[in-house]
C-alpha cells in the first residue's frame, strides 16, 4: 500500500473516531507535538487541545451528525470535506440559542492533515461559521429583489 492510501486510511479512521466520540483511541494516530493551525491561542497544541475543543463543540452542538463527503490525498497531506447537522445549544460567542436549541443543517467543515511516518503532525481546519450564525438566527440577511425589467 502506498503512503497516500495509508494516510487516507489513517485520516478516515481518525475522522470516524471524532464522529463516534472515541477520544481515548485517538492518541496513537498523532505524533508528539503535532501542530494545529485552527485552534484558539488559549487551548494547548496537540491532541490534548483538540480533545478539549471537541468536547466544547459537543456541548454547543447536541446530537451532532457528521458525514464525510470527500477525502483526497496528495503527497503527505490528506483533505477531508464533511458536513454536519446538529441542535445548536449555544456556547459560541455572539450566537445565542433559545431553550431547547436551534436546528442547524449541512454545515461545511474542511480539514487538511499532514502526516509523517504514519502519524499526524499538522492540521488545518475550517467550519462554516457564517452558515452556523445564519441558521442559528444570529445574522439576518436582507431580502434581495430582482432588478425591474428583467
Amino acid at each position: 500500500m502506498g503512503d497516500e492510501q495509508r494516510n487516507k486510511d489513517i485520516v478516515r479512521t481518525v475522522e470516524q473516531l471524532w464522529i463516534d466520540g472515541k477520544l481515548d483511541k485517538l492518541d496513537q494516530y498523532f505524533a508528539p507535538n503535532d501542530q494545529s493551525h485552527d485552534r484558539p491561542p488559549f487551548l494547548p497544541q496537540g491532541i490534548e487541545g483538540a480533545k478539549i475543543a471537541h468536547q466544547g463543540s459537543m456541548k454547543s452542538f447536541k446530537d451532532r451528525q457528521l458525514e464525510m463527503k470527500d477525502l483526497f490525498a496528495e503527497g503527505d497531506k490528506v483533505f477531508v470535506r464533511s458536513t454536519f447537522s446538529a441542535q445548536y445549544m449555544g456556547g459560541v460567542p455572539g450566537i445565542a440559542a433559545p431553550e431547547g436549541g436551534t436546528p442547524i443543517k449541512d454545515i461545511e467543515s474542511w480539514s487538511v492533515y499532514r502526516l509523517k511516518d504514519g502519524k499526524i503532525v499538522e492540521h488545518w481546519g475550517l467550519n462554516d461559521g457564517f452558515a452556523i450564525a445564519m441558521q442559528a438566527g444570529a445574522l439576518e440577511m436582507p431580502r434581495m429583489e430582482a432588478p425591474a425589467g428583467r
